[in-house]
């Protein structure tokens, strides 16, 4: 039935040529200037969709040229590591007839000695220390900016992602089952977004953009612990400054249910996340972008701030 819903979630979310002619015996007059490409979104949300490194923005990567209706796809690679464990992100997205993204993202996190704490603490062994996270969503640009020839009205989009995690039952049944009776029901859920984005221009020496929204979530850490049964609505929200015109930096909230019941000093009620990251657009197919992270409680890490870089492109 899950396997239904989120099929039903995701189904629903040449150039033209101009003849000229030769007049008399003059040359023909040198074709227009193409403009220059305009720079591409900063950064990539963990996820999959254009945004910062844990949250995303309303405005859509890469847009189709011309006429077309598929935009080329944008990827990155992303790195964390926090304290002992380390998390590794491969995402791609690709736009559609300049309304719809679709993001894709496959994430790793390595639980460190997390299971040499587990093997001391409750004499059980974990077989596999990694945590395989696959995302597969949509989104839908249900407004952009200004539209009806307004200024205040803020592009919107509203999506849907499933998410997959790989091993968590595994390692529940390497634990005999302690990770259900912390709060664990599944190994799959599915997120609902709502995210509305406002560049402003004036108001500093560079413009800078603001982005807010919501999520319906059922993620124990954001899906790497599992998921419950029960939604939860939690708040996001970003801000990016363009310090030059190749140059940006950006911050992040991000809210978390605190879903999952402590155990001891192994697993620790999950912190809301935040990030501040720097990044420097080479040019108009890549990017570059290092910072850090506050990820608080994770498993047996107490207060984690966390080193982060990305490299994404744009073909």
């Amino acid at each position: 039935m899950r396997q239904g819903m989120v099929a039903g979630t995701l189904i629903a979310v040449a150039a033209l040529a101009a003849p000229w002619a030769l007049a008399g015996e003059q040359p023909p007059p040198p074709p227009p200037e193409q403009p220059a490409s305009p720079p591409p979104l900063p950064l990539h949300s963990i996820e999959g969709f254009s945004g910062v490194f844990l949250t995303e923005t309303a405005y859509l990567a890469n847009l189709p040229e011309g006429e077309g209706w598929f935009g080329k796809p944008s990827v990155a690679i992303s790195g964390a590591r926090i304290n002992e464990k380390e998390l590794f992100a491969a995402t791609a997205t690709m736009n559609f007839f300049r309304r719809v993204e679709l993001g894709l993202s496959y994430m790793n996190l390595s639980l460190g000695d997390w299971d040499n704490n587990v093997e001391a603490a409750a004499e059980a062994r974990i077989s596999d220390g990694d945590v395989p996270l696959y995302t597969v969503g949509l989104r839908c640009l249900v407004l952009r900016e200004g539209e009806f020839d307004t200024t205040w009205i803020p592009a919107v989009t509203v999506g849907a992602r499933w998410k997959k995690n790989a091993n968590i039952d595994n390692i529940d049944r390497d634990l005999h089952g302690v990770v259900t009776g912390l709060g664990l029901d599944d190994d799959d859920g599915l997120d609902f977004t709502v995210m509305a984005s406002k560049t402003f221009a004036g108001v500093l020496p560079k413009p800078f953009i603001l982005s807010a929204g919501l999520r319906a979530t059922e993620a124990i850490q954001a899906g790497f612990l599992g998921f419950d049964d029960d939604y939860h609505v939690v708040f996001e929200g970003n801000a990016i400054f363009f310090i030059l015109d190749n140059l940006v930096l950006a911050a992040e909230y991000r809210q978390m249910p605190r879903t999952m019941k402590r155990l001891g000093k192994l697993v620790r009620r999950e912190d809301d996340w935040w990030s501040l990251a720097l990044g420097w657009v080479v040019n108009s197919h890549m990017t570059v972008t290092a910072g850090f992270a506050h990820t608080g409680r994770v498993l047996d890490e107490s207060d984690s701030f966390v080193p982060l870089c990305q490299l994404k492109w744009e073909f």
